[in-house]
């Protein structure tokens, strides 16, 4: 009876805990989107000087690396719908593969705008970006060729945050001026701070809640 009672009690919580991960993914999946048509598209559809302005000497650089990160952010989504992942196996697979690839590419555009990004300390916070979406990856790929399913699934959320670091880069530079201001004293530090915000802040609240999680399980086990 017991046992019984427990896995009915267990069931609203695990199904209000989907409804907030479909939520968030589709929030995420929303603005991902807008960034991809309102950012990173145009500089497909107007190629030209006009359009990269700083980056024109740099356009293959900027363009690989886009490439990579609208392709990662979409293949993302879709490997972290658990529904999917369940009925389609080979397609979330594949999307995997997908996502391995597109972030390679946008790994290596990301190091190779860096080398050439003014001021520096831009250019720095841009290389510890692409650092952290190798480790993440690399971390989550190494883990599901283990058959290490649950090690693989935290670490393809990390690398996805990782990777929405670019969006949330925006987000905060152009649509949160007042944040932005307050910042750095000049436009310059205030890109690096928000380079480095974009990442490391959505991954310390990931591990917080994750760890809460796991000591909240342990406790009532």
């Amino acid at each position: 009876m017991a046992s019984s009672a427990t896995l009915t009690g267990s069931t609203p919580a695990k199904s209000s805990s989907r409804i907030i991960v479909i939520g968030l993914l589709v929030v995420a999946s929303i603005v991902a989107a807008r960034f991809i048509w309102h950012y990173a598209m145009q500089y497909f559809l107007h190629f030209n000087a006009a359009r990269f302005g700083y980056y024109w000497p740099h356009r293959f650089r900027l363009i690989t690396h886009i490439s990579g990160g609208m392709i990662a952010l979409t293949c993302g989504t879709l490997q972290l719908w658990t529904g999917l992942r369940q009925r389609a196996m080979n397609f979330h697979r594949w999307t995997g593969r997908v996502y391995l690839v597109s972030a390679a590419v946008g790994i290596t555009g990301a190091f190779l705008m860096a080398v050439y990004t003014t001021p520096r300390s831009f250019g720095v916070a841009l290389m510890a970006l692409a650092s952290a979406w190798i480790v993440t990856t690399a971390i989550a790929w190494s883990a599901i060729l283990r058959g290490r399913v649950e090690m693989h699934k935290e670490w393809m959320l990390r690398s996805y945050i990782v990777a929405f670091a670019f969006v949330t880069f925006r987000i905060i530079m152009d649509l949160l001026p007042s944040v932005n201001r307050r910042l750095g004293s000049n436009a310059d530090d205030a890109a690096t701070s928000v380079a480095w915000l974009s990442w490391v802040l959505p991954l310390a609240v990931y591990e917080v809640v994750l760890q809460v999680r796991k000591l909240s399980r342990k406790a009532t086990a």
